[in-house]
């Protein structure tokens, strides 16, 4: 297994690469569409999923990671937004409308659980402002998955529900 400290290592890395690779100490022409008010874009699509249950309590990492994240608050504010209809759901699988009535069947009748949920799956852009050495990221879609476990209880896969496009 690889040690965190190599992880972490790696991670800044591959952040640093990205940022040296994209020329943000030389002075270039942009087109317009290539700025936007939250910067330069260096990512116009990113999808990376985030494990937000730690399902191994050995994983100190994963402890240290996950200690400030309010998972009740986040998929409250989640399942607020789809309700309110700030959010549309979508099925992973057929890529239909998952209607507020659908979700709220799946949920009173014990398919999932808010607080099953254990990963997310994210789709963004990152914008980078040189100006003002920032970075920010519009997310567009969140993809909700929760654990399978196999008939002794261990660990299998996480199965994806419904992804949850956020209106901008």
């Amino acid at each position: 297994m690889i040690s965190s400290k190599y992880l972490l290592s790696f991670f800044f890395f591959i952040v640093t690469l990205i940022f040296t690779s994209c020329g943000f100490g030389e002075k270039k022409e942009t087109s317009s569409s290539q700025i936007f008010s939250q910067g330069k874009v260096i990512a116009d699509t990113i999808i990376y999923p985030v494990d937000v249950i730690n399902l191994d309590s050995a994983d100190r990492w994963k402890e240290t990671r996950l200690k400030k994240l309010n998972h009740k608050e986040l998929t409250n504010f989640i399942f607020d937004a789809l309700y309110n209809g700030k959010a549309t759901a979508i099925d992973y699988y057929t890529r239909k409308p998952v209607t507020i009535k659908e979700i709220k069947e799946m949920e009173n009748s014990g398919e999932f659980s808010r607080k099953k949920i254990s990963q997310l799956q994210f789709e963004e852009s990152w914008f980078f402002d040189p100006e003002e050495a920032r970075m920010t990221k519009q997310v567009h879609s969140i993809l909700l998955a929760w654990p399978v476990f196999d008939s002794r209880g261990e660990f299998q896969a996480y199965k994806a529900g419904f992804v949850v496009e956020l209106n901008h």
